[in-house]
């Protein structure tokens, strides 16, 4: 399995990282990575995630003290700058959610492509119709 992940990765042309029989994936670099691991549970499986409970984690905490600290009469450096902050990193959250997604359609196209059609092919070539 972990080699014929290997192997749609570089037919894609995906910059990935393999250690560990996990990927690292950059699907935007700088911005996104995605991992994949090979889930120990089930053999058939892959984990597809990125490491975004941090990030969530950050958004409340900046909506929670944005809002806190929020005096109209203060000017905007007294609670909109963090709530910007929150909608900039939620914004990168729903962009790592659509990568993976993508990334995810990419492989099950690939796989797709690759496999022989099946409707194609006689059920028995050896006989002839009458």
């Amino acid at each position: 399995m972990i080699d014929q992940l290997r192997q749609q990765l570089t037919d894609l042309g995906e910059n990935f990282v393999e250690k560990n029989a996990a990927f690292k994936i950059n699907v935007i670099p700088f911005f996104c990575a995605i991992s994949i691991k090979k889930d120990h549970k089930s053999e058939g499986r892959l984990s597809f995630y990125s490491n975004q409970l941090i990030e969530i984690l950050m958004v409340v905490l900046f909506v929670l003290f944005g809002l806190s600290i929020f005096d109209p009469d203060a000017g905007f450096t007294h609670g909109p700058i963090h709530i910007v902050f929150a909608i900039l990193i939620t914004f990168n959250l729903i962009l790592k959610q659509i990568a993976i997604e993508g990334l995810k359609t990419r492989l099950a196209m690939y796989r797709l492509h690759q496999t022989p059609q099946q409707n194609d092919e006689p059920e028995n070539p050896n006989t002839t119709k009458r």
